[in-house]
């Protein structure tokens, strides 16, 4: 926002936690400064699906989060609220009693995703699963529904 109103690149930019590291003044024009601050979280969530849908888009590290468990946990929503989303992205076909791990699987397998000894590498499988619905590949999404 602050770029965008600004017109040029002044206040670091990224697409993961912790950019801004402290507070940094920006002036916009003789008469107009903007403060940046870093952004805060809630220690705690009353409600885990808020956690799970700011782990999901970026808004936490994903170290302190299972790459595989929350592409399980985005794979399962896809499913249910954008039906063939992934199934378009990854050129695959989702049975219905197909679970979300067996999905990652055959994402792995489509995308050639393997380890030494044609072992499934889940976890680069999981991590561009949700890199692809954090860049906007697999769809215009929304998390929340009004």
């Amino acid at each position: 926002f602050i770029n965008s109103f600004a017109g040029k690149a002044c206040a670091k930019t990224g697409n993961k936690p912790g950019v801004t590291k402290g507070k940094q003044w920006i002036r916009l024009n003789k008469g107009l400064e903007l403060l940046d601050t870093p952004g805060i979280l809630w220690p705690k969530f009353e409600d885990q699906t808020v956690g799970l849908h700011l782990a999901m888009i970026g808004s936490m590290n994903d170290e302190i989060v299972h790459l595989d468990e929350l592409a399980c946990e985005l794979i399962d929503f896809l499913r249910a609220q954008y039906p063939g989303l992934l199934e378009k992205r990854y050129e695959i076909e989702i049975s219905e009693a197909q679970n979300a791990y067996d999905t990652i699987k055959f994402i792995c397998i489509r995308k050639k995703c393997f380890l030494k000894g044609e072992e499934l590498d889940i976890r680069k499988s999981s991590a561009m699963i949700v890199d692809d619905f954090r860049n906007g590949k697999i769809g215009k999404i929304t998390l929340e529904m009004p």
